[in-house]
């Protein structure tokens, strides 16, 4: 009797591990499949910034407007020096480039440049 409760158990603990060790298998996949998305960059000029919203609108070249959200980790820099987002305001009309995620919540902007 004592054998077959020890078997028993041990089958019981075996089968647990199996379980959660193919529950783990099957889930690992599904997050390497999504795709990482890759920061795209794009060149035009400043036409408004939004400062309640931490918002910067670039027209490029053919007229189009992209909105970009500036966050904390967004790096900005005028002719070339280290500045910060409310500088941004005094730089309407000027050339910039932004490097930036394309995500579905909008345009996060890694890195804004203006060039004087």
């Amino acid at each position: 009797m004592r054998k077959a409760l020890l078997t028993v158990l041990v089958v019981l603990v075996l089968a647990f591990f199996g379980a959660t060790l193919a529950v783990a298998q099957e889930a690992a996949p599904a997050q390497k499949a999504a795709p990482a998305v890759k920061a795209e960059t794009i060149s035009g000029t400043i036409s408004m910034v939004v400062a309640e919203k931490k918002l910067v609108v670039l027209t490029g070249s053919g007229g189009v407007s992209y909105n970009f959200k500036v966050t904390g980790g967004t790096r900005i820099k005028v002719a070339g020096k280290k500045a910060k987002f409310a500088e941004l305001t005094a730089e309407t009309n000027k050339s910039a480039t932004v490097k930036f995620l394309p995500l579905r919540s909008g345009n996060v902007a890694q890195s804004i440049e203006v060039s004087q």
